[in-house]
């Protein structure tokens, strides 16, 4: 049987799928030559005094088509965007929405937050974990904020979203999940919109933003800031449809909501070198906001920074399932969860080429009873929405299936490969002690019950999430960390929230929760101003 379903589709502490995530085209695992790897951590078109070229500031431009005077600027139409932009408006502000696309555009499935009930030293426990998770990097106040803002502000946009005609999903098992921390019981709470995305959400959200009084310039790239002789940033200039610019003055302040820099190659060079070899490539993500800050004095937060880097198919097995590369070969002790797996198959994207990029998960019939008794244990290992594999009463009858999908991508294995692999896990198993990797036995299971199944993992694609630092306010602060008056950023403009070199998937949802978050708290802020 084949199964498959596409799911791709700071008040009080004071912010895929990533990835253009196409899967690989090549059947097989053969060796590919090795040349240079493009753009390997070295940064692309350095200027002659080894200046990257997306640090130096364009010349002032003067010369206007139309200038605009409005209270607050919001750049960028995203969820952080458009949450700064409602919240600004709803609390009568006069707020504008500079986007460079023909509408508002985001991603993501799910946003998080904690809720209420939650305990203050639980909430800091958990503050702790994500900060430990993110190699102890992050700004403490940062997450802080979203751990103390981020159910107001989910709900509330949950509430704008259903006004507009598009509700959450009904019983999804991920919108409300305990975690253990320390300790502390955490109960979490989010928004989730599978099958149809924020990308849609924020696109219902046109309307609403207008008829909050907000005004909205589409197809109208902001291209720098407005900066006076104080220091302070007073408006922002954006390229109009026929080609001239235009002023938009800002007598309160501009938030900066214009996404990641994933399709610079020079910045990812620069900042999140890892990302090279994994690919990234959404459409838009060109760190306009970033480069627009660093002109006016803001400082990007240290590399490296994190990526996010999912299993595409949104088949989320996070359980500790045997799992092997393209070769059909073994190659962890299986347990990370998806988004640190990348990691791994680094060597062999070098090694292989493209097809790498996919590994496989393989089951036999009593998975679906393992991981639930496992989750019962430890609600992080979870396999719930796993709707994509291959099922046969042999390994060769699991690829057969899968090379006989249509949308199978390429994805093949060897079948002897995949017996001599778990022939060997299944004498571990018997053995009771992994003397390959070291695995916890109890996840040591034989596979020896048919049908079998395999489960593809496509991690082709990173976002690499790195941002211009802020305070708890929004606000971006210069070398001194001082604030640059009028400036703010949000969403993955904004750091350090992420320290890691991957992003923590332990808050399943957390980045499109924390922009939320932030871009309506940046929102309240600047409409009290």
């Amino acid at each position: 049987m084949t199964t498959n379903m596409n799911r791709r589709s700071f008040l009080k502490g004071g912010a895929l799928l990533g990835g253009a995530l196409a899967a690989a085209g090549l059947a097989g695992c053969a060796p590919q030559e090795k040349g240079s790897e493009a753009a390997s951590g070295a940064a692309l078109g350095a200027t002659g005094d080894a200046t990257p070229r997306f640090m130096i500031a364009p010349e002032p431009i003067t010369e206007f088509a139309n200038t605009y005077d409005h209270g607050i600027v919001v750049v960028g139409g995203g969820v952080a965007g458009v949450s700064a932009v409602m919240a600004a408006a709803e609390d009568g502000a006069d707020v504008a929405l500079v986007q460079k696309q023909a509408t508002p555009e985001s991603s993501g499935n799910m946003a998080a937050s904690v809720t209420p009930e939650v305990p203050e030293a639980a909430k800091s426990a958990l503050v702790s974990f994500l900060i430990e998770r993110s190699n102890h990097r992050s700004k403490r106040e940062l997450v802080q904020a979203w751990a103390d803002n981020s159910y107001d502000a989910i709900t509330w946009f949950a509430e704008k979203t259903s006004a507009a005609g598009i509700e959450v999903n009904e019983g999804e098992p991920e919108a409300e999940r305990d975690i253990t921390v320390n300790g502390y019981k955490v109960h979490l709470h989010a928004n989730t919109y599978f099958g149809i995305g924020h990308d849609e959400v924020v696109k219902a959200l046109a309307d609403t933003m207008e008829t909050l009084g907000a005004q909205c310039f589409y197809n109208s790239p902001a291209v720098q800031l407005v900066q006076d002789e104080s220091g302070r940033i007073t408006g922002v200039v954006a390229q109009n449809a026929e080609g001239g610019y235009d002023l938009h003055n800002a007598s309160v302040g501009v938030v900066l909501a214009c996404g990641a820099y994933e399709t610079d190659e020079e910045m990812v060079a620069y900042y999140s070198p890892d990302s090279v070899v994994l690919g990234t490539g959404m459409p838009g993500r060109d760190g306009d906001g970033h480069k627009m800050a660093l002109w006016v004095g803001g400082q990007m937060e240290p590399a490296p920074h994190a990526m996010m880097v999912h299993d595409w198919r949104v088949c989320r097995a996070d359980a500790p399932f045997l799992m092997v590369n393209c070769a059909g070969e073994r190659f962890m002790a299986e347990g990370p969860k998806q988004g640190y797996i990348n990691k791994y198959l680094r060597p062999f994207i070098k090694q292989y080429g493209d097809v790498a990029h996919t590994a496989y998960t393989l089951v036999d019939a009593k998975w679906q009873d393992q991981w639930t008794a496992w989750h019962e244990e430890d609600p992080t290992i979870d396999a719930h929405n796993v709707k994509w594999y291959f099922e046969g009463n042999t390994w060769a009858e699991c690829v057969e299936a899968m090379h006989a999908d249509p949308d199978a991508e390429g994805w093949d294995v060897d079948p002897a490969a995949l017996e001599k692999t778990v022939a060997r896990y299944n004498e571990l198993a018997a053995k009771g002690a992994d003397d390959d990797f070291g695995k916890n036995p109890k996840y040591l299971q034989a596979l020896d019950t048919p049908p079998f199944a395999i489960i593809p993992r496509n991690f082709d694609g990173s976002l690499p999430m790195g941002g211009i630092i802020v305070n708890a306010d929004n606000m971006v602060l210069d070398a001194n960390d001082e604030p640059i008056e009028g400036l703010y950023a949000v969403g993955n403009n904004a750091g350090p929230f992420y320290g890691g070199t991957d992003y923590p998937m332990d808050v399943l949802g957390l980045s499109i929760g924390r922009a939320i978050t932030n871009g309506y708290c940046a929102g309240k802020f600047l409409a009290e101003k």
